[in-house]
C-alpha cells in the first residue's frame, strides 16, 4: 500500500487533507484516484488507513478508515553530529540514515569543512534535506521522521551535548580504542551521541575540544572512510548493536 505524509493534527473529523507536496505526489506521481486506499503517517508516530475521496493536482483528501497500531522502536535514541560535506552528499546521508533509524542529525561546521552555507541559502538547504527525509521515511515505512537540526559550529555542538551520558567522536588517528570496544560497554537503552568529521579530517584542536567536553575518540578501523560512508556505517553498526534490526511483530 502506498504511503503519504500528512501534517500532525491535519484531520477534521474523519477527513484528512494532504499537504500540497503530497497532493502532487499522489495525483501526478502515483496517479491515484478517488477510491484508492493509502497509508498516511504524520511523522510523529501516528499512521492511518485512508480512502481517497478527492484527488486533484493541488488538493487531495481522504476518509480516515482506521488508526493503525504504532510500530515499536526498541533501540535507544542516536544523535549524529555530521560535518557538512560537499555537493549532494548530505542528501545521501539524510536518506540512508533515515532508512537506518537515526533519531537526530545535526550538521556541523568544522575547521576543514569546505562548505559554508550562506545564511540566505540555509533555509533552502534545510527544506531540501527535510524533503529527502520525508521521501525516505515514506519509502521505508518509518513513522517518526528524522529530526534534522540547523547547522552548528563544532564548539557549539560539543557544548550542547556535553551532558549526554555517552559521547563518541570518530577519529582516524585514534590508535587503540575502537567503536566495537566502546559499544561493548554501552549500557542498555542508553542514548548515544556520535561525531563524524569532514573530508579533510579533524584538527588536533577540535579533538582536544571534544575530549574536554567528555567525548571519547574511537577508531573505525585501518581504512580512511569518506565522511558519508562513515556516517552510514556508524549508524548501521550502532543500530545493529542496539537491537534495532530485530523484526517487529504485528507490523501492518
Amino acid at each position: 500500500m502506498h504511503r503519504v505524509r500528512i501534517a500532525s493534527g491535519s484531520h477534521a473529523g474523519d477527513t484528512i487533507t494532504l499537504p500540497q507536496a503530497e497532493a502532487h505526489y499522489v495525483a501526478r506521481v502515483l496517479r491515484l484516484h478517488s477510491g484508492h486506499e493509502v497509508q498516511a503517517f504524520d511523522g510523529a508516530g501516528q499512521h492511518y488507513r485512508l480512502r481517497l475521496t478527492l484527488v486533484s493536482p493541488t488538493t487531495v483528501q481522504g476518509q480516515l478508515l482506521e488508526l493503525l497500531s504504532p510500530i515499536t522502536v526498541g533501540a535507544a535514541p542516536l544523535t549524529l553530529g555530521q560535518a557538512l560535506p560537499k555537493g549532494a552528499k548530505m542528501d545521501l546521508i539524510v536518506e540512508k540514515c533515515t532508512e537506518l533509524g537515526l533519531s537526530t542529525l545535526v550538521p556541523v561546521y568544522t575547521t576543514r569543512t569546505v562548505v559554508r552555507e550562506v545564511a540566505a541559502r540555509l533555509p533552502e538547504k534545510l527544506a531540501r534535506w527535510q524533503r529527502v527525509g520525508v521521501a525516505a521515511a515514506r519509502q521505508c515505512g518509518r513513522q517518526v521522521l528524522l529530526e534534522l537540526c540547523s547547522p552548528l559550529p563544532w564548539a557549539d555542538f560539543c557544548a550542547r551535548y556535553s551532558s549526554a551520558p555517552v559521547k563518541l567522536v570518530c577519529w582516524e588517528e585514534e590508535p587503540y580504542y575502537s567503536l566495537r570496544q566502546a559499544l561493548t560497554t554501552l549500557p542498555a537503552q542508553q542514548p548515544l551521541v556520535v561525531l563524524i568529521g569532514p573530508e579533510g579530517g579533524l584538527t588536533p584542536e577540535e579533538v582536544a575540544l571534544a575530549r574536554a567536553h567528555g567525548f571519547v575518540t574511537v577508531s573505525l578501523g585501518p581504512h580512511i572512510l569518506r565522511t558519508e560512508t562513515a556516517a552510514i556505517a556508524v549508524t548501521s553498526i550502532i543500530r545493529y548493536h542496539l537491537g534495532a534490526f530485530e523484526p517487529q511483530g504485528g507490523r501492518s
